[in-house]
């Protein structure tokens, strides 16, 4: 089985499984749900609200002020992940309002 990504202004609008399709099938379906492309997506990062931008698949931007990483293709917060000691508990969590990490209390 394969996946098609139905792409509309470079945005993933549905994603669908074929057993077996041809060029045609594809282009009655394109036609059908006015979509600009369907590209074959058996990627983890084909998903709906996701992006294509022409070579690859990008997953959904997190905060607006998250910035494309090109070489990873993926989407990384414009202040690097606080460094954490070996054992320790903390974790952060994303301040959009601040763009910032916010360490959350102890789960205790």
């Amino acid at each position: 089985m394969l996946n098609y990504a139905f792409i509309k202004n470079n945005i993933v609008q549905n994603i669908i499984v074929f057993d077996n399709t041809t060029t045609e099938t594809l282009t009655v379906f394109k036609e059908h749900f006015f979509v600009d492309e369907i590209i074959l997506a058996n990627n983890e990062k084909a998903v709906i609200g996701g992006t294509y931008d022409g070579t690859k698949f990008w997953l959904p931007q997190p905060y607006p002020s998250w910035i494309k990483n090109e070489e990873l293709n993926e989407w990384e917060a414009p202040v690097p992940y606080p460094t954490i000691e070996e054992g320790s508990d903390e974790n952060y969590t994303w301040d959009e309002n601040t763009t910032s990490w916010l360490l959350l209390p102890p789960s205790n």
